[in-house]
């Protein structure tokens, strides 16, 4: 797995978790706002034959671990990276002064594999039609000025590759020891998202004392992207109480 660091010098450190069909370059807003902080970028990788949501999370524990500075470390996710974000600090909750969870699906979708992949093998050839894409684009809240970006990367992730992201996501549920962790965590979910994501929301925060949540206004599927000013504000003001 590739992680890219950005302000190297500074102490605190920020790590970003992306969503899926999306790469790092969805955080380049962040990465420019948070000038005073050391921003770790991961590019999350399901082209692996034993890739699994778990095995990511591991991956970036044993980072964390072996690259935690004397500074708070926080964890920031947003849709499978945000799965991915809980599943660590459901693991090591020591490791972090804060995690933020933006869109996270916690609540399994249990369709059959062999039906993922008829409808994955049905879709994929149309992710190299540039108007197919741009309805997935917006869907993303991706702006104009990233879609050729976004249109790049996306052509670069295989059937299989697309098929496990997709079941792993639709198959995550909140890990069994979750309630007993104690960390500050701040769950975020659009106003606009489907039903299924906003009750994922509320399930996080009842299953745990030290979580709150945010029904974000005039929000899809896409904080980070579609409101980065407000998504940059909330996570300084979070990240000021974990310096305290």
């Amino acid at each position: 797995m590739k992680i890219t660091i950005y302000h190297e010098h500074q102490e605190q450190t920020l790590l970003f978790l992306h969503g899926g069909g999306v790469g790092g370059w969805m955080w380049k807003k962040q990465i420019m706002h948070f000038k005073d902080y050391r921003c770790a970028v991961a590019e999350l990788d399901f082209e692996a034959a034993n890739v699994t949501i778990e095995h990511l999370a591991n991956q970036l524990l044993k980072w964390t671990e072996n690259n935690k500075r004397n500074g708070k470390l926080a964890l920031i996710g947003f849709s499978i990276g945000a799965q991915i974000a809980l599943q660590m600090v459901s693991k090591r909750p020591d490791l972090f002064c804060f995690t933020m969870l933006n869109s996270p699906l916690t609540i399994p979708v249990n369709l059959p594999r062999n039906i993922i992949r008829v409808a994955v093998s049905l879709t994929h050839p149309l992710i190299k039609n540039k108007s197919f894409a741009a309805l997935q684009a917006r869907a993303l809240s991706i702006s104009a000025e990233d879609f050729d970006t976004y249109y790049q990367h996306s052509l670069q992730i295989s059937s299989m590759a697309l098929t496990k992201m997709l079941k792993e996501n639709m198959q995550f549920a909140i890990p069994k020891n979750f309630s007993n962790i104690e960390t500050d965590i701040l769950v975020t979910v659009g106003a606009k998202e489907k039903q299924i994501m906003k009750r994922s929301a509320s399930e996080i925060t009842y299953r745990n004392s030290y979580c709150s949540s945010l029904l974000i206004a005039d929000i899809g599927h896409g904080f980070p992207v579609e409101q980065p000013l407000l998504f940059n504000h909330l996570l300084r003001q979070k990240m000021t109480a974990c310096q305290s």
